[in-house]
């Protein structure tokens, strides 16, 4: 579960401040207008109805939690995967509630033109629960995968889906550049195929075959594709994990590294491929954060952020990594998948500079307005 970020133009941006940092009353926060603010949300527990979402203030280091229920007086619902902040509203993934929340940049519903709350329950052919999973934004629109094997379109003025377009299965973290999106199709573990989409006429123009089980993507300053693959290690299969480059102008596709992560996000220079590697021991799992330099195309394999000595170890269970496309700074969450996450900040250089209580269970990422 993890988020990343495509960077637009908007002509203005709103941001939120906060009134105290051991906020406890949760159905009341309070805001000021402040820059910079960065939106927190927490997967919760599998199974549970404790998704929630917070905001962070990193000029003045205070954290409002649960902003969702204080602004609507509900609870966000089961399994919260991914959101996207555009322009004045947010747009909130939630898997399991098979929900699509719109707000405005507080938290608060948007409502349509008869007072209804804007709460989109995207179905199949069937009739039956899309799932929504991961979400971007790209020149005015905002584009969702499903479970279903859909990419829905939604239509930021109208707040409605207003087309559709059949991918592969299992769609995931998808990345748009170019006019064009990137959809890799997981299939739940048996996919191995990204389905590239022309947004102009919102249909699939091809297909590109890559390893087992992709799930993630991004984009350098070149407009090539990082392809992240998780492979497949259960079930009989022994397929290792790989990220592959892909170069639209070329149509060529190939190996960055094989067996060097589980999770990816660029640097805002896009220098860097930040690589995060979940090991696998007698004890659970251990991870290891490096990097790929995208100029020497080299893998630079040490470690790159630094804990200050009475917080060694803290990363030890990281659990997803986001990049502010304005400051640089690089947010890693870590996760026991039982108790409250915490976030960690560091600068573009690998500096540490605050940690945070998120007030939720499996952080899956740190979101900015999409400037």
């Amino acid at each position: 579960m993890k988020k990343f970020l495509l960077y637009g133009v908007l002509t203005s941006i709103l941001a939120l401040g906060f009134a105290s940092c051991s906020n406890d009353d949760d159905t009341d926060p309070r805001f000021e207008e402040k820059t910079g603010s960065v939106y927190i949300l927490n997967s919760g527990k599998h199974g549970d109805n404790n998704s929630n979402l917070g905001i962070y203030n990193p000029e003045t280091k205070e954290y409002s939690k649960n902003i969702f229920k204080g602004q609507n007086n509900m609870l966000l619902g089961g399994t919260a995967n991914d959101m996207v902040v555009y322009g004045s509203k947010m747009y909130i993934a939630v898997t399991t509630s098979n929900k699509i929340y719109i707000t405005d940049l507080k938290g608060k519903l948007q409502t349509y033109s008869d007072g209804s709350d804007v709460i989109l329950d995207p179905k199949n052919d069937k009739d039956e629960p899309a799932e929504p999973r991961f979400a971007t934004a790209y020149d005015g629109k905002v584009y969702v995968s499903t479970k279903a094997g859909y990419v829905l379109r939604i239509d930021t003025t109208s707040m409605q889906i207003d087309a559709k377009v059949k991918v592969g299965s299992y769609p995931e973290q998808m990345t748009a550049i170019n006019n064009t999106l990137y959809v890799p199709n997981s299939g739940y573990g048996d996919g191995n195929t990204v389905s590239i989409v022309n947004l102009s006429g919102f249909t699939v123009s091809s297909t590109l075959d890559v390893t087992q089980n992709p799930s993630y993507t991004t984009t350098d300053n070149s407009g090539n594709v990082y392809i992240l693959s998780l492979g497949k290690t259960w079930g009989g299969s022994n397929v290792k994990s790989q990220i592959q480059v892909y170069n639209p102008s070329s149509k060529s596709l190939s190996v960055v590294g094989t067996d060097i992560a589980s999770k990816m996000v660029m640097s805002k220079d896009k220098n860097k491929l930040f690589l995060l590697k979940e090991i696998w021991g007698e004890e659970g799992a251990a991870h290891k954060i490096v990097y790929y330099d995208i100029n020497s195309k080299i893998l630079v394999d040490k470690e790159y952020f630094k804990l200050p000595e009475s917080m060694k170890g803290g990363l030890d269970k990281a659990f997803s990594m986001s990049v502010d496309p304005i400051s640089g700074d690089v947010y890693i969450s870590t996760s026991d998948y039982t108790n409250n996450g915490d976030m960690y900040i560091f600068s573009a250089d690998g500096t540490f500079k605050d940690k945070f209580d998120t007030a939720g269970i499996n952080p899956v990422g740190a979101y900015f307005p999409i400037r």
